[in-house]
C-alpha cells in the first residue's frame, strides 16, 4: 500500500533480546516490499516502485542511534558504489546526503543531490529513514536501478556526526551486502496459503560430501499416498545451516507412469544409477530452486498435481554442491518442503525448461578474453507450435540460470515476427543470488512462438576456455517457466550445429589462434582452444562472433516420459525488435544541498525483552 506524506505515522519498533529488531508495522503496510539486509535481523529495507514517475520509495530500519548508510553497487562492494548517508540528531532532525566511492574510504559529495528524504526518526536506539530517487540515473557516477539483481551494500555506526557535519563521519562499524531484485520481484503471485495446507520435506540424508570441487547427488524418493490426489501450491528451501555457500541449485525431476522404486538410491548422479533412475533425471522437473532463492507460493487457483491417478508417485531429488575449497568436513541434509493440498484447484501448473545442450558433446564454447559474449538459444516456434493448446499457456514464475561467467540475461518473446516485452531479463545477474521473479500479471505464450534465453558472459578472467557442462566453472543458460495449464511441450534444448564450431575450430588452429591438438574427440578439439584470446588478435573475436551469430540451431522439444515433440536444423527467427528503454528525464537543475528534514518523533516503543 503506497501513501504519500512526510511524518512518520505512530508505529511499533522492538528491540530483542538478541539485538534484531521487528520490521516497523506501519512501513510493513505503507511499502509495497521489505527484506532484512542481515542475516541477525538489524537492518530492515522496504520499497515501492512508481513506474509511471520514474520513481522508488525507501525505507531503512537500522538497530542503531547513529548514522546509516545505503549504497547501490556494481559487484558487491565499495570502489564505484551510489552511496546514501544519513542519520537523525538528538533534536530529531534528519539528515541525508547523496554520494559516491571511488574507494575503500570515506565517499565524496556527489556533484547533484538527486536523494529526496521523505521522513527520518530515531526511537530506542532504532533510526528509521524513508528517501526516494529517480529509477534512472542522471549523474554519471550513479547508478541506475535496472530490472534483475541490484547489489545492495549497507553499513551503519552507532555515532552521529559531529556537529552534524558529512565530512565528520566516523568509520562503519558493521557493514555487508546482499542481492535484491528491486524491480522484478514478487508480482501477483505470492499468494497466502490455504487454511488447509499440508507440507512434507525432501531432501538427502546427512550426506558427506566428497573433497571435490562440484558434486551432484541423487537421491530417489516416493511422495505421500493419497487416493485423491493432491495439489502442491508452494515449496521453500531448507538449506542446512551453514551450507548457504555451498548448496549451489536444487531440482526435483518427476517419474512418469506412477513409477515406483524397486530399489533405493542415494548417490553420485554420476554414478552407478539403476536405469529408472536415470529416465527420470532425463525427464521434466517440478520444479527448480537456486542459492539466494526464496519461498515460492502459486497463484490461490493453482497447483502442481501428484499422487492418486496423476501418475506422479515419485521424483529424482538432484542437488548440486560447490565446494571450490575442497573441504573434506562438509555433511549436509539440505531439501525442499512441498506445500500441499486435498483441496484441488481448477489451474494445473507445471515447469517448462528451456536450455543450450550442455552434454559432452555440447557447443556452448566460451574462450577466454571474451567481455560481452552473447549466445542464444532456441525454443522454435515448430515446437510451441505442437505443445502448447491453441488457448495458450500462462506463465507466472521465471528462474534464470547460469553460472559465474554470466553476467546478464533474458528471455526472448516473439510472435508473428515482433519481439514482444521479455519474460525474464536480469540485466546483472549473480550468480550467488537466484531467485525466481513473477511478472504482475501473468504473461501468455501461444502456439507458434518462439522462445530464445540469451546470455551474456564475461571471460576476461578466465586463464582457459569454459565450455557447457555442470559444473560451476562450467557455464549453462537456463530458464525453467512456472505455467498453467500444463502443456505437452516440457523442454527444449539447443545448440550451434556441430560443423559450425568444427569449422570455427579449424579456422582458429589455420591463423594460430589456438595451440596444435591430437585427436578428434570433442574434449580434445576443445583443449586446443585454451591458447584462444577473444581480445588478441581482434579478428579472433571477429570470427568468434561470427560462429555464434550463425542462423542455424539444432534444436529439439520434448514432453512426457521424454518423448520428442518437434526438432532438426531450424534457423533463428526474424523479427522487429523492442523499441529501446527511453532515456531518463534529468532536471535541468542540479541540487547541491545537503537534504534536511525535521519532525516529531511519535513512536509507541513496545518493552524491550
Amino acid at each position: 500500500m503506497r501513501s504519500s506524506f512526510v511524518t512518520l505515522a505512530v508505529g511499533t519498533i522492538c528491540a530483542l533480546a538478541t539485538g534484531a529488531i521487528l520490521p516497523n508495522d506501519f512501513l510493513i503496510n505503507k511499502y509495497t516490499f521489505h527484506v532484512s539486509l542481515d542475516e541477525n535481523e538489524n537492518y530492515w529495507l522496504f520499497w515501492s516502485v512508481d513506474n509511471e514517475a520514474g520513481e522508488i520509495s525507501f525505507g531503512v530500519q537500522v538497530n542503531t542511534p547513529g548514522w546509516i548508510g545505503f549504497g547501490l553497487s556494481p559487484d558487491g562492494r565499495m570502489p564505484n558504489s551510489d552511496i546514501v548517508t544519513g542519520w537523525v540528531n538528538s533534536k530529531g532532525k534528519g539528515f541525508i546526503q547523496d554520494r559516491y566511492s571511488s574507494g575503500k574510504f570515506l565517499p565524496s559529495d556527489a556533484e547533484s543531490q538527486d536523494v529526496e528524504l521523505i521522513a527520518a526518526s530515531e526511537a530506542d536506539q532504532v533510526t528509521t529513514l524513508e528517501f526516494k530517487r529517480k529509477l534512472k540515473a542522471c549523474e554519471a557516477n550513479d547508478r541506475s536501478i535496472d530490472i534483475g539483481t541490484s547489489r545492495i551494500i549497507w553499513s551503519y555506526n552507532p555515532n552521529d556526526p559531529e556537529n552534524d557535519s558529512p565530512n565528520a563521519l566516523l568509520q562503519h562499524t558493521v557493514t555487508g551486502r546482499r542481492s535484491v531484485n528491486l524491480l522484478d520481484t514478487m508480482g501477483g503471485a505470492q499468494v497466502p496459503l490455504p487454511d488447509d495446507v499440508q507440507e512434507f520435506t525432501v531432501g538427502v540424508g546427512n550426506v558427506h560430501l566428497p573433497a571435490n570441487d562440484t558434486t551432484y547427488w541423487c537421491r530417489n524418493l516416493t511422495l505421500p499416498v493419497i487416493p485423491s490426489g493432491a495439489h502442491i501450491v508452494g515449496y521453500a528451501p531448507m538449506v542446512t545451516p551453514g551450507n548457504e555457500g555451498v548448496v549451489h541449485h536444487i531440482v526435483i525431476y518427476r517419474c512418469f507412469n506412477g513409477t515406483v522404486f524397486s530399489t533405493g538410491y542415494d548417490g553420485s548422479c554420476h554414478g552407478n544409477m539403476p536405469d529408472e533412475h536415470f529416465r527420470c533425471r532425463a525427464s521434466a522437473p517440478i520444479l527448480a530452486w537456486g542459492i539466494g532463492g526464496n519461498k515460492i507460493l502459486y497463484p490461490a487457483d493453482v497447483g502442481y498435481l501428484f499422487s492418486g491417478d496423476s501418475g506422479l508417485q515419485s521424483v529424482i531429488f538432484e542437488v548440486h554442491y560447490d565446494n571450490p575449497q575442497q573441504k573434506a568436513n562438509i555433511y549436509d541434509s539440505s531439501g525442499i518442503k512441498l506445500y500441499y493440498t486435498t483441496t484441488l484447484r481448477k489451474k494445473e501448473a507445471t515447469t517448462v525448461m528451456l536450455t543450450h545442450d550442455v552434454s559432452s558433446s555440447s557447443t556452448l564454447i566460451l574462450p577466454k578474453g571474451g567481455k560481452n559474449i552473447v549466445t542464444t538459444n532456441l525454443c522454435p516456434a515448430e515446437c510451441t507450435q505442437k505443445g502448447i493448446p491453441e488457448s495458450g499457456i500462462n506463465v507466472f514464475g521465471v528462474f534464470l540460470h547460469a553460472h559465474t561467467a554470466a553476467i546478464a540475461m533474458k528471455l526472448q518473446h516473439i510472435r508473428n515476427g515482433k519481439e514482444l516485452p521479455n519474460i525474464g531479463r536480469n540485466d546483472h545477474y549473480d550468480f550467488n543470488y537466484q531467485d525466481t521473479v513473477f511478472p504482475l500479471e501473468p504473461v501468455k505464450i501461444f502456439p507458434g512462438d518462439t522462445l530464445q534465453t540469451i546470455c551474456h558472459y564475461n571471460t576476461e578472467n578466465r586463464t582457459k576456455v569454459t565450455v557447457g557442462g555442470l559444473g560451476t566453472r562450467d557455464e549453462m543458460c537456463v530458464s525453467f517457466l512456472l505455467v498453467y495449464p500444463a502443456p505437452k511441450l516440457l523442454s527444449c534444448f539447443s545448440q550451434v550445429p556441430k560443423r559450425e564450431l568444427n569449422e570455427f575450430i579449424t579456422k582458429a588452429y589455420d591463423k594460430g589462434w589456438a595451440s596444435p591438438y591430437t585427436g578428434d574427440t570433442m574434449p580434445q578439439l576443445i583443449n586446443g582452444l585454451n591458447k584462444l584470446d577473444l581480445s588478441i588478435p581482434s579478428a579472433a573475436g571477429e570470427a568468434y562472433d561470427a560462429f555464434w551469430n550463425t542462423t542455424k540451431r539444432e534444436a529439439f522439444c520434448m514432453g512426457y516420459n521424454s518423448d520428442v515433440i518437434a526438432g532438426g536444423e531450424l534457423s533463428l527467427p526474424s523479427y522487429v525488435p523492442l523499441a529501446p528503454d527511453p532515456a531518463p528525464v534529468c532536471s535541468a537543475e542540479a541540487k547541491t544541498v545537503l537534504s534536511v528534514f525535521s519532525i516529531v518523533m511519535c513512536v509507541a516503543v513496545l518493552v524491550v525483552f
